[in-house]
């Protein structure tokens, strides 16, 4: 029986993790021509093979090393299965097709893995996001042909040429958005084994400090002539939003039996974490009025029509109610959830019962959202709060006489 092959940065667990992290493999040579690669990364490591054929090196992955997780001889490789798949006779570099997964796959494999775990809507508000700024051009790209500069050039080709830093500010942060969609369908792609390296959006950087929150919110009476100016249907459900704080998404999946013990009870959330929402005295009796003799999973906000809303008719509705009741700048309907919580803020609410209320999966969120509102209330605590300490400037002058 030949003796295994050894390699003392390689073989080992406790050898790998002396290792740096680097994008390119340490490559154990295995015969002439054909290399048993292992890549290092942030956390673990993963297993490839080089061969030389026809004139140039094919790189394939193998599978994941054992470096954190026991060996399963399928995904998970230890040195010793890694060198065995790497000499066998089906190896990846002889059976392996050439690559030809374009980015259009790649975008579609993306977001059918985030239907199975996201709202729907948001899925496709993402989908139709990438359709609308990545050129058919690119999209029919092989994914392992797409060079750094392309990428860039797309990017970069998002913002407009102006002086305005305004302007120009924002249509960076639109870029940085377009460009996030992108890397995570790239990213999964790498993931899933699809494509040999993430070398070339790896290095791309999104334009920094741009992404400011919006902070436009109705005053009350703002949002009281807004509420008159709508039409009977949207008004329920923008006076649902202005008593929760529920996003569009939540609203919609709001179900008559959700609504109970002076509570509104979100099942379905961005974060994936049911949470319940008090209701003041006149929320309760604006719930109790629109689910009184409804049976239990009914949705409690319907159109007029019987169908469902979806985010584009609610921004159409809020749009026409804007004008209507003379709202500059017009509203968006996510400013009704903003608005719940910086009402709410102003009268002195701590951040943390914020954060619970919004869902926000981290306090970090509800602080860079609301912190132009919160500094107002510290400083209202502090000058409320603060006791006096009695100094007066004339015992300054006394003492200096004594």
């Amino acid at each position: 029986m030949a003796r295994q092959q050894r390699d003392a940065r390689l073989q080992t667990r406790e050898s790998r993790r002396k290792l740096p992290a680097s994008h390119e493999p340490f490559w154990h040579e295995v015969r002439r021509g054909l290399h048993l690669g292992y890549r290092k990364g942030l956390s673990g490591g993963v297993w490839w093979i080089r061969e030389y054929q026809v004139g140039r090196y094919l790189k394939r992955r193998l599978g994941v090393a054992d470096d954190d997780i026991e060996a399963d001889g399928v995904t998970v490789l230890s040195w010793s299965e890694a060198l065995k798949q790497a000499i066998g006779e089906e190896r990846p570099t002889v059976t392996a097709p050439e690559p030809t997964f374009t980015l259009n796959q790649a975008l579609e494999d993306y977001f059918a893995h985030r239907r199975a775990k996201s709202p729907f809507g948001s899925v496709e508000t993402d989908r139709a996001k990438a359709k609308a700024f990545i050129p058919s051009r690119l999209a029919r790209r092989a994914l392992a042909e797409i060079t750094t500069v392309e990428l860039l050039r797309w990017r970069d080709g998002l913002v407009i040429a102006t002086d305005d830093r305004e302007k120009l500010r924002c249509a960076q942060a639109t870029a940085n958005r377009s460009w996030s969609i992108l890397r995570a369908a790239l990213n999964h792609a790498y993931a899933s084994g699809k494509v040999l390296s993430d070398h070339p959006w790896r290095r791309i950087k999104p334009f920094r400090n741009v992404d400011r929150p919006r902070t436009r919110f109705l005053s009350v009476e703002e949002a009281k002539r807004l509420l008159n100016a709508s039409l009977p249907d949207f008004r329920d459900i923008a006076r649902g939003a202005l008593y929760t704080g529920l996003r569009l998404g939540e609203l919609v999946e709001l179900r008559v039996m959700d609504v109970a013990d002076g509570q509104v009870h979100v099942r379905h959330s961005k974060s994936g974490r049911p949470r319940s929402v008090p209701l003041s005295d006149e929320g309760l009796q604006f719930f109790d009025q629109i689910t009184a003799g409804r049976a239990g999973d009914d949705s409690v906000f319907q159109r007029q029509d019987g169908e469902g809303w979806i985010r584009m008719d609610a921004s159409r509705y809020m749009a026409r109610a804007s004008e209507a009741a003379k709202i500059k700048p017009p509203a968006r309907f996510h400013d009704l959830r903003r608005s719940y919580a910086s009402l709410l803020i102003n009268r002195g609410t701590d951040a943390e019962i914020i954060r619970e209320l919004l869902g926000h999966a981290d306090l970090r969120m509800t602080l860079r959202a609301y912190a132009h509102l919160l500094n107002r209330t510290v400083a209202r605590v502090v000058r409320k709060k603060l006791p006096s300490f009695g100094f007066e400037p004339s015992n300054v002058r006394k003492l200096k006489r004594a």
